[in-house]
């Protein structure tokens, strides 16, 4: 087929439609128009080649345009060219549909006639209706937006649709968005906004793509409903099943899908809401096998004939603990009888299941603890008569049980302990509550024993018939108990023992104080006259301690240094204890003494070649930054504190009572005074301790400190950290801080610079940073005196001891320049 043959075959295919359309050639040549065409503009095909005019090919695949009519009028439309192609699937005219849109819309999307339409509707519908474009910009929202927001349309229109979506809900919706404009396929969302008040609002929206006639999505039309309250009945509704232990569920005719499902479902049966809902029968598998085909048959021929079912069974648990769940269901018919759906609720009854199983196991597991109980069981009336008892009370007591009929149990108490056993036994029937006694009894030939009687009230019908006895043995306990509290009287005054003499050590700085302090020690605490510290060549230690000689060795001198002690007894095992613990604390500061010593005598040997050791500079920095964390961490939690507490008293106290108006300004002054300190304590503990140092990183910290300091410098701070992607342990972040802060205090005190350059870099060997200023200089060889006071040497030190190298340049009149170098970690192990 040819290209008119083409043509002529789509104009018949478009000829009646009711949109104006025209085809225009591969020339840009109109060769036909409608009907539809025809009536609006008065143009035929053939006129329209003669005559020029604004039909041709639009710019885009969808433009608005303003036309012109043959008489003259304007007509407003928008553009929407469809290539034709021939059997080869090449282009060979295109036809072109105008659709009429408003003069404003020339510009932009248009919205048609029919479209005013709606808008008319949607101006007047509760639900809060939202166009939206493609970059997510309002073009236009429908005047509930007011109740639903608090926004007027006019402070809405125009804005991002997205910043009044709560910031946790946000992202999502920005990606359901795009998906929409992607997929052309509406979709329902629930989110949350932030009401214009502050506070949050829960909204239910459908999401809807508005194509152009080409396809291509024009905007997206989202009609919302605040459903808030809805959220809050959903919410108390789930909390009251939540504390009920059940889960609400509402199914399908053939339970094949839930359309009404609890967040406690989960938590009953472990099975996720939505795998829930799509497939209730999963909830099956969570069903113990013995119990799971009755529950099925339950469901199956109950339900589905539209009887009301009740089920209990058991569920399967991972603590290997039965778990009871009812359920109760009822089908629902239609007006015609057929099932309509089944609504049905799961009840957590595990706490009643148990409560009837105990209630069954009770009366065997009394019989059983009454029977074999370690313990003396026994009753007796409300006479004091026995009227019952245990074996074990026959082993306690010595009685036998068939003797017991007619016996009395106060017969069985020492007599000096009759009128506290009477006592309890009046306040158990008198308060029917349980109470314990200690008391001796009798055992014929055995003597007496001591032993707890708890007496508990017998109720029946809440009325007391007699009293149930549990004895208990405890001669035994008594005897360990007196023994026990003597030795913890002991033991006590060991610890006490213990603790004064560490106390004291701390003070000990000499071997022989030590040795003296022990020795006075050990006599007062093992109460002993004969002891005293020995030095043993080595080799000729005794081989056997005798047991009235204890040798305990402390340390070292040039041969092993021990504890004599002398004792005529044996020494308890908590004595031993504590020996074991004094002798301990010594032998530590023996060892730290000797480590003291040797470390003195380096240091001298080092002051004396005049020599500083990277690990004493790192020792030194360490101390003291670790000194101003302290008094940082002082002046914020002391000083700070009450300076703001008295400035809140000061000022409440002027706002509360009058005072004449030299009193009240004088008041004012001192409040600003206050003000001012505590600014300035703010400063200093920054400075002291810069806060989020190791959190935000050296270069984000250097940046912090740099907006600081251009508050208050009268230079000009230029800073680069490009390339930087070293990672720094503490000691380096704060290291290259501190030098950085040495500079700029020197910069703002000596330098007169008019601008600071700095720069921080790194690469696969180290750090290197640098820095020069336009200041007044120095003659670096003519001021070495100076350097202390410039600091200088501590940049030098601290440089040093982070084992990197510094170097200064600087000439008067030519600024002030720096440049240091600082290795990875790496390459300072084992300094």
């Amino acid at each position: 087929m040819n290209n008119g043959d083409l043509i002529r075959s789509a104009g018949q295919f478009l000829q009646h439609m009711p949109d104006p359309i025209y085809i225009l050639d591969l020339d840009r040549r109109i060769v036909w128009v409608n009907d539809a065409f025809q009536r609006l503009f008065g143009y035929t095909a053939d006129e329209l080649n003669q005559e020029p005019t604004r039909f041709t090919l639009p710019g885009g695949e969808d433009t608005a345009v303003c036309l012109y009519r043959k008489d003259g009028t304007p007509v407003y439309a928008r553009c929407c060219p469809v290539p034709i192609p021939n059997e080869d699937k090449e282009t060979a005219a295109y036809s072109v549909v105008l659709k009429e849109c408003a003069a404003q819309y020339t510009e932009g999307p248009p919205i048609s006639k029919s479209e005013e339409r709606y808008k008319i509707a949607a101006e007047n519908t509760s639900d809060t209706i939202v166009l939206v474009d493609n970059e997510a910009i309002v073009r236009y929202v429908s005047p509930s937006i007011k109740t639903i927001s608090g926004y007027n349309v006019e402070d809405y229109e125009g804005m991002d649709a997205f910043d009044v979506i709560h910031p946790d809900d946000a992202d999502r919706v920005r990606f359901l968005h795009a998906e929409v404009v992607r997929s052309k396929l509406p979709v329902d969302l629930e989110y949350r906004i932030v009401h214009a008040r502050g506070d949050t609002v829960h909204i239910e929206a459908r999401v809807m793509p508005v194509l152009y006639g080409n396809g291509a999505v024009q905007y997206v039309v989202a009609v919302a409903r605040d459903v808030t309250e809805r959220k809050k009945t959903e919410k108390l509704l789930q909390n009251i099943l939540d504390n009920v232990n059940a889960a609400v569920w509402s199914s399908d005719k053939d339970f094949a899908r839930l359309t009404l499902c609890s967040e406690s479902i989960e938590k009953m049966f472990g099975v996720p809401k939505p795998v829930a809902e799509a497939n209730p029968y999963r909830l099956l598998d969570r069903v113990r096998p013995d119990d799971r085909a009755a529950l099925a048959e339950e469901i199956e021929h109950k339900l589905r004939r539209g009887l009301p079912a009740v089920k209990s069974f058991r569920l399967i648990d991972d603590r290997e603990e039965s778990r009871w769940v009812r359920l109760i269901a009822q089908p629902i018919m239609d007006n015609k009888g057929a099932i309509e759906r089944i609504d049905g609720i799961f009840l957590d009854i595990t706490e009643k299941k148990r409560s009837e199983l105990a209630l069954e196991e009770s009366e065997q597991r009394y019989k059983s603890l009454f029977e074999n109980n370690l313990d003396g069981v026994f009753s007796i009336d409300l006479n004091l008569y026995f009227v019952n008892a245990n074996r074990a009370f026959e082993t306690i007591t010595g009685i036998e049980l068939s003797k017991l009929t007619d016996r009395c149990f106060m017969g069985l108490v020492f007599d000096e302990d009759h009128a506290p056993v009477y006592e309890v036994l009046f306040q158990v029937m008198q308060h029917q509550e349980p109470r314990d006694i200690e008391c001796r009894i009798q055992k014929g030939k055995l003597g007496e024993k001591i032993v707890n009687i708890t007496f508990v009230p017998i109720l029946l019908s809440g009325k007391l018939i007699g009293v149930h006895g549990i004895v208990k043995d405890i001669t035994d306990r008594k005897r360990e108990e007196r023994e026990l509290i003597q030795r913890e009287e002991r033991y006590k005054f060991l610890q006490q023992s213990l603790n004064r003499f560490s106390n004291d050590l701390t003070n000990v700085m000499k071997v022989s104080d030590l040795e003296q302090r022990l020795i006075r020690e050990v006599k007062e605490v093992l109460q002993v006259t004969n002891a005293s510290i020995e030095e043993v060549p080595r080799g000729q230690e005794p081989a056997v301690t005798s047991p009235q000689v204890t040798r305990v060795k402390i340390g070292e001198k040039q041969h092993p240094v021990y504890l004599r002690i002398n004792m005529d007894r044996a020494m308890l095992k908590i004595e031993e204890e504590w020996l074991e613990t004094a002798v301990h604390y010594v032998t530590i500061l023996y060892d730290n003494l000797q480590l003291i010593e040797d470390l003195m005598k380096r240091l001298e040997d080092m002051v004396n070649q005049n020599e500083t050791p990277k690990w004493m500079l790192r020792l030194l920095f360490q101390l003291s930054e670790k000194e101003r964390f302290s008094l940082s961490s002082d002046l914020h939690d002391s000083v700070l504190q009450d300076l703001i507490i008295w400035y809140r008293k000061l000022e409440s106290l002027r706002s509360s009572k009058p005072f004449s108006e030299e009193i009240r300004k004088e008041l004012i002054r001192i409040e600003e005074g206050l003000l001012d300190a505590i600014h300035q304590i703010r400063i200093t503990c920054n400075e002291l301790r810069p806060p989020f140092l190791l959190n935000m990183g050296l270069v984000e910290s250097l940046k912090s400190l740099f907006t600081y300091t251009r508050m208050f410098a009268n230079y000009e701070i230029e800073f680069a950290a490009e390339p930087f992607d070293c990672l720094l342990n503490e000691e380096e972040i704060l290291g290259v801080y501190r030098i950085v802060q040495e500079l700029l205090n020197n910069a703002s005190k000596h330098s007169a610079a008019a601008k600071v350059r700095m720069a921080l870099t790194s690469d696969n060997r180290g750090v290197y940073f640098s820095y020069s200023d336009d200041g007044v200089g120095i003659d670096l060889a003519s001021f070495e005196s100076s350097f202390q006071h410039m600091g200088i040497t501590g940049i030098e030190k601290r440089v040093l001891s982070l084992g990197g190298e510094v170097q200064f340049n600087s000439s008067p009149g030519q600024g002030f320049h720096v440049n240091l170098s600082i290795p990875k970690n790496m390459e300072r192990k084992g300094d």
